[in-house]
Protein backbone atom coordinates (compact mmCIF):
# COMPACT_ATOMS: atom_id res chain seq x y z
CA UNK A 1 0.00 0.00 0.00
CA UNK A 2 2.81 2.38 0.91
CA UNK A 3 4.50 1.69 -2.46
CA UNK A 4 1.22 2.41 -4.27
CA UNK A 5 0.80 5.72 -2.45
CA UNK A 6 4.41 6.67 -3.24
CA UNK A 7 3.93 5.79 -6.91
CA UNK A 8 0.73 7.85 -7.17
CA UNK A 9 2.40 10.81 -5.49
CA UNK A 10 5.37 10.74 -7.87
CA UNK A 11 3.08 10.31 -10.88
CA UNK A 12 0.93 13.25 -9.81
CA UNK A 13 4.03 15.40 -9.36
CA UNK A 14 5.27 14.54 -12.86
CA UNK A 15 1.91 15.28 -14.44
CA UNK A 16 1.71 18.60 -12.63
CA UNK A 17 5.25 19.64 -13.59
CA UNK A 18 5.28 22.66 -15.93
CA UNK A 19 6.34 22.10 -19.54
CA UNK A 20 9.56 23.56 -20.86
CA UNK A 21 8.96 26.89 -22.54
CA UNK A 22 9.81 27.26 -26.21
CA UNK A 23 10.09 31.04 -25.99
CA UNK A 24 13.64 32.12 -25.18
CA UNK A 25 15.05 28.68 -26.01
CA UNK A 26 17.31 27.06 -28.59
CA UNK A 27 16.10 24.34 -30.95
CA UNK A 28 17.60 22.02 -33.56
CA UNK A 29 15.98 20.08 -36.35
CA UNK A 30 15.86 19.01 -39.95
CA UNK A 31 13.51 18.35 -42.84
CA UNK A 32 13.56 16.61 -46.20
CA UNK A 33 11.29 16.06 -49.16
CA UNK A 34 10.66 16.31 -52.88
CA UNK A 35 11.84 19.15 -55.14
CA UNK A 36 11.05 20.52 -58.59
CA UNK A 37 13.76 22.54 -60.36
CA UNK A 38 12.61 25.22 -62.77
CA UNK A 39 14.12 25.00 -66.26
CA UNK A 40 17.69 26.38 -66.21
CA UNK A 41 18.69 28.52 -69.17
CA UNK A 42 22.28 29.42 -70.13
CA UNK A 43 23.18 32.61 -71.96
CA UNK A 44 26.53 32.16 -73.74
CA UNK A 45 26.26 35.50 -75.51
CA UNK A 46 25.50 33.77 -78.80
CA UNK A 47 22.56 33.82 -81.22
CA UNK A 48 19.95 32.53 -81.82
CA UNK A 49 18.05 31.96 -78.57
CA UNK A 50 15.43 29.40 -77.56
CA UNK A 51 12.04 31.01 -78.28
CA UNK A 52 10.56 29.98 -74.91
CA UNK A 53 13.50 31.31 -72.86
CA UNK A 54 14.74 34.88 -72.97
CA UNK A 55 18.48 35.11 -73.77
CA UNK A 56 18.99 31.32 -73.40
CA UNK A 57 20.88 29.27 -75.97
CA UNK A 58 20.82 26.06 -73.90
CA UNK A 59 18.16 24.96 -71.40
CA UNK A 60 18.16 22.06 -68.95
CA UNK A 61 14.94 20.29 -67.93
CA UNK A 62 15.06 18.16 -64.76
CA UNK A 63 13.37 15.15 -63.22
CA UNK A 64 11.97 15.40 -59.69
CA UNK A 65 14.74 15.71 -57.10
CA UNK A 66 15.23 15.88 -53.34
CA UNK A 67 15.87 18.64 -50.82
CA UNK A 68 17.21 18.13 -47.28
CA UNK A 69 18.24 20.58 -44.56
CA UNK A 70 19.58 20.79 -41.00
CA UNK A 71 19.09 23.88 -38.85
CA UNK A 72 19.68 25.37 -35.41
CA UNK A 73 17.67 28.32 -34.17
CA UNK A 74 16.55 30.48 -31.29
CA UNK A 75 12.88 31.08 -30.44
CA UNK A 76 12.17 34.68 -29.44
CA UNK A 77 8.43 34.12 -29.10
CA UNK A 78 6.50 35.26 -32.15
CA UNK A 79 9.78 35.50 -34.08
CA UNK A 80 12.45 32.85 -34.71
CA UNK A 81 15.98 33.21 -36.05
CA UNK A 82 17.94 30.23 -37.38
CA UNK A 83 21.02 29.10 -39.32
CA UNK A 84 20.51 26.42 -41.97
CA UNK A 85 22.57 24.20 -44.24
CA UNK A 86 20.72 22.46 -47.09
CA UNK A 87 21.50 20.23 -50.06
CA UNK A 88 19.38 19.80 -53.18
CA UNK A 89 19.90 17.59 -56.23
CA UNK A 90 17.98 16.58 -59.35
CA UNK A 91 18.88 14.62 -62.49
CA UNK A 92 18.79 16.28 -65.90
CA UNK A 93 16.06 14.87 -68.14
CA UNK A 94 16.28 16.88 -71.38
CA UNK A 95 18.62 19.36 -73.06
CA UNK A 96 17.02 21.98 -75.28
CA UNK A 97 19.47 23.88 -77.44
CA UNK A 98 19.26 26.64 -80.03
CA UNK A 99 22.95 26.23 -80.94
CA UNK A 100 25.03 23.24 -81.96
CA UNK A 101 26.74 21.86 -78.89
CA UNK A 102 30.51 21.48 -79.57
CA UNK A 103 31.81 18.34 -81.28
CA UNK A 104 33.40 16.65 -78.21
CA UNK A 105 29.92 16.46 -76.70
CA UNK A 106 28.15 15.19 -79.81
CA UNK A 107 27.76 17.37 -81.78
CA UNK A 108 24.16 18.03 -80.78
CA UNK A 109 22.07 19.96 -83.31
CA UNK A 110 19.45 22.54 -82.25
CA UNK A 111 16.28 21.04 -80.76
CA UNK A 112 15.03 19.14 -77.72
CA UNK A 113 17.05 16.02 -76.88
CA UNK A 114 17.07 13.48 -74.01
CA UNK A 115 20.11 14.02 -71.81
CA UNK A 116 22.82 11.40 -71.79
CA UNK A 117 23.31 11.90 -68.04
CA UNK A 118 24.13 14.44 -65.37
CA UNK A 119 22.52 16.32 -62.51
CA UNK A 120 22.30 19.74 -60.87
CA UNK A 121 22.96 20.29 -57.15
CA UNK A 122 22.75 23.19 -54.71
CA UNK A 123 24.62 23.38 -51.40
CA UNK A 124 23.43 26.41 -49.42
CA UNK A 125 24.22 28.15 -46.13
CA UNK A 126 21.38 30.43 -45.03
CA UNK A 127 20.24 32.70 -42.20
CA UNK A 128 16.45 32.58 -41.81
CA UNK A 129 13.90 34.65 -39.96
CA UNK A 130 10.26 33.67 -39.45
CA UNK A 131 7.03 34.68 -37.75
CA UNK A 132 4.83 32.21 -35.85
CA UNK A 133 1.04 32.42 -35.63
CA UNK A 134 -1.09 30.19 -33.41
CA UNK A 135 -0.63 28.00 -30.35
CA UNK A 136 2.96 26.81 -29.81
CA UNK A 137 1.62 23.95 -27.68
CA UNK A 138 -0.71 22.82 -30.46
CA UNK A 139 -0.96 23.87 -34.09
CA UNK A 140 0.80 26.95 -35.44
CA UNK A 141 1.56 28.47 -38.83
CA UNK A 142 4.86 30.10 -39.80
CA UNK A 143 6.08 32.26 -42.68
CA UNK A 144 9.58 33.48 -43.32
CA UNK A 145 12.54 33.96 -45.58
CA UNK A 146 16.29 33.89 -45.62
CA UNK A 147 19.46 34.85 -47.41
CA UNK A 148 22.95 33.45 -47.78
CA UNK A 149 25.22 31.78 -50.31
CA UNK A 150 24.87 28.67 -52.45
CA UNK A 151 27.19 26.54 -54.52
CA UNK A 152 25.34 25.47 -57.68
CA UNK A 153 27.03 22.60 -59.51
CA UNK A 154 26.22 21.23 -62.97
CA UNK A 155 27.59 17.72 -62.62
CA UNK A 156 28.67 15.59 -65.61
CA UNK A 157 25.87 16.90 -67.85
CA UNK A 158 26.24 15.22 -71.24
CA UNK A 159 24.35 15.04 -74.50
CA UNK A 160 25.34 11.39 -75.04
CA UNK A 161 26.25 8.67 -72.55
CA UNK A 162 29.54 7.81 -74.29
CA UNK A 163 30.79 11.37 -74.89
CA UNK A 164 32.50 13.99 -72.76
CA UNK A 165 30.23 16.13 -70.55
CA UNK A 166 28.97 19.37 -72.04
CA UNK A 167 28.80 21.03 -68.58
CA UNK A 168 30.79 19.88 -65.55
CA UNK A 169 31.44 22.92 -63.36
CA UNK A 170 29.78 25.18 -60.80
CA UNK A 171 29.68 28.62 -59.27
CA UNK A 172 28.88 30.25 -55.93
CA UNK A 173 26.44 33.13 -55.67
CA UNK A 174 23.90 34.91 -53.51
CA UNK A 175 20.93 32.75 -52.53
CA UNK A 176 17.54 33.56 -51.05
CA UNK A 177 14.41 31.68 -50.08
CA UNK A 178 10.81 32.14 -49.00
CA UNK A 179 8.83 29.54 -47.10
CA UNK A 180 5.63 28.83 -45.21
CA UNK A 181 4.39 25.86 -43.24
CA UNK A 182 2.64 24.41 -40.22
CA UNK A 183 4.11 23.23 -36.94
CA UNK A 184 2.44 20.67 -34.66
CA UNK A 185 3.55 20.11 -31.06
CA UNK A 186 4.06 16.37 -30.56
CA UNK A 187 5.29 17.00 -27.01
CA UNK A 188 6.79 19.92 -25.09
CA UNK A 189 10.18 18.98 -26.58
CA UNK A 190 9.31 17.75 -30.09
CA UNK A 191 7.49 19.44 -32.99
CA UNK A 192 6.57 18.06 -36.39
CA UNK A 193 6.59 20.39 -39.40
CA UNK A 194 5.43 20.50 -43.01
CA UNK A 195 6.96 23.27 -45.14
CA UNK A 196 6.88 24.66 -48.67
CA UNK A 197 10.11 26.36 -49.80
CA UNK A 198 10.87 28.51 -52.84
CA UNK A 199 14.64 28.80 -53.30
CA UNK A 200 16.72 30.81 -55.73
CA UNK A 201 20.34 31.60 -56.58
CA UNK A 202 21.44 34.12 -59.21
CA UNK A 203 24.53 35.60 -60.86
CA UNK A 204 26.04 32.22 -61.77
CA UNK A 205 28.69 31.83 -64.49
CA UNK A 206 30.04 28.47 -65.71
CA UNK A 207 32.04 27.48 -68.82
CA UNK A 208 30.85 24.90 -71.32
CA UNK A 209 33.10 22.37 -73.09
CA UNK A 210 33.84 24.92 -75.80
CA UNK A 211 35.19 27.45 -73.29
CA UNK A 212 32.23 29.85 -73.51
CA UNK A 213 31.03 31.30 -70.19
CA UNK A 214 27.32 30.81 -69.67
CA UNK A 215 25.24 32.93 -67.28
CA UNK A 216 22.45 31.18 -65.41
CA UNK A 217 20.29 31.13 -62.30
CA UNK A 218 18.69 28.39 -60.19
CA UNK A 219 15.14 28.23 -58.79
CA UNK A 220 13.38 25.35 -57.07
CA UNK A 221 10.15 24.45 -55.27
CA UNK A 222 10.20 21.95 -52.37
CA UNK A 223 7.65 20.29 -50.09
CA UNK A 224 9.34 19.10 -46.89
CA UNK A 225 8.44 17.17 -43.75
CA UNK A 226 10.60 17.58 -40.66
CA UNK A 227 11.08 17.38 -36.93
CA UNK A 228 12.32 19.96 -34.43
CA UNK A 229 13.72 19.35 -30.93
CA UNK A 230 13.14 22.05 -28.33
CA UNK A 231 16.17 22.33 -26.04
CA UNK A 232 14.07 23.96 -23.36
CA UNK A 233 13.81 27.29 -21.61
CA UNK A 234 12.46 28.25 -18.20
CA UNK A 235 9.21 26.45 -17.21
Amino acid sequence: MRKLVTFLAVSTSLLAAPALAKDGAWYVGGDAGAMIVEDIGFDFGLAPTIPSSENAQVELNHDYGFDAALFVGYDLGAFRLEAEVAYKRASVDDIETAITIPAPAGPLPPGLHPAGGGSTSALSFMINGMLDFGNEDGLSVFVGGGGGIARIAYIDIRAFEDRDPYLDDGDTGFAWQLFTGVRVAISDKVDGTVRYRYFGASGLTVPDIGGFDGKSSFQSHSVLAGITFNLGGPP
